[in-house]
């Protein structure tokens, strides 16, 4: 009896300490919101100067939730950072009906659209019917067929930005490889393409999103590690700044690192609670805490 009585006290100051640690970082996260804002200001005007000319911005999403589940710092960035006459296309592969809940889940991803872009501008939402699920493989001749007459990459006049998963996806996910399978080879026939007629002056960025597949601590810090950095940069006696721009050598070492401020954050969680009600099941709320997808996206960019 003694020994349950100290395991239950031990644990009882253990979760008094880490609900310390929360409340404390909390805290440090909404302080280091002007810097937050600062930082990806500063990041999008690095690949996106001229935020005022004709662009367009498109996600390719396998499953309807991977909007929020997975890119909503970047929708919040993007649709801070751009005039609201820039449209936003959010392309999904499929209606996520692998428990017969196609009709309802293609509806929450409108509803969850409405939420994230919640200003005038022009949101459109199109959805794909490729059959979900770990065992299904898409044919990506297929899919980058489909998007080639969504998206005008043809159009020189126009600059696409076009947004989707790495190589691995999330959690090596098969239908997350095949947007990003389906978007490359739509971009690099393209580029062949350009290099065939000697077109040279690039209007395609892709924004890849990095998995962290090899590193599960980072996968799953929440926002802990970016608000040590920029404790650490505040504090630290030499001053020497952790965040650094991208380098403008190669498209392939160029990246981009996006964050959500905690307003951001709380918007993203109302809009995976208010409208995707029929995913929302107990592990979703460990996801929402610990997750740096909900709260950081990281990007390998490539521009055509």
């Amino acid at each position: 009896m003694k020994m349950l009585g100290r395991a239950k006290v031990n644990f009882s100051k253990l979760l008094y300490k880490i609900t310390k640690l929360a409340i404390v970082l909390t805290i440090l996260y909404i302080y280091f919101t002007p810097k937050i804002i600062s930082r990806n200001n500063e990041s999008l005007q690095h690949f996106f100067p001229h935020k005022y000319g004709d662009y367009q911005i498109n996600l390719v999403i396998a499953h309807p939730d991977d909007e929020v589940m997975f890119f909503s710092p970047m929708i919040s960035q993007l649709n801070s950072y751009f005039p609201s006459t820039v449209p936003f296309n959010i392309f999904c592969l499929s209606k996520g009906n692998a428990e017969g809940l196609g009709k309802t889940r293609v509806r929450e991803l409108n509803e969850s659209a409405a939420l994230l872009l919640h200003n005038e501008r022009t949101v459109s939402v199109q959805v794909m019917d490729f059959q979900d699920g770990m065992d299904k493989i898409w044919d990506i001749d297929s899919i980058t067929s489909s998007l080639s007459q969504k998206i005008d990459i043809k159009n020189r006049n126009l600059n696409q930005i076009i947004v989707t998963f790495g190589s691995y996806g999330v959690s090596d996910h098969i239908n997350h490889k095949s947007c990003h399978a389906a978007v490359k080879k739509l971009v690099d026939d393209y580029a062949q393409l350009g290099t065939k007629k000697n077109e040279r002056t690039p209007h395609i960025t892709a924004l890849y999103l990095r998995s962290y597949r090899n590193n599960i601590v980072l996968k799953y810090n929440s926002f802990i590690w970016e608000i040590l950095k920029m404790l650490y940069n505040l504090i630290s006696p030499f001053r020497r700044v952790i965040h650094a721009l991208p380098s403008k050598t190669t498209a392939e070492s160029n990246r981009i690192l996006l964050m959500n401020t905690h307003a951001q954050y709380t918007l993203a969680f109302a809009a995976m609670l208010n409208a995707h009600k029929s995913q929302v099941v107990w592990f979703r709320y460990g996801w929402w805490i610990l997750s740096r997808f909900v709260f950081v996206n990281e990007f390998d960019v490539y521009t055509y």
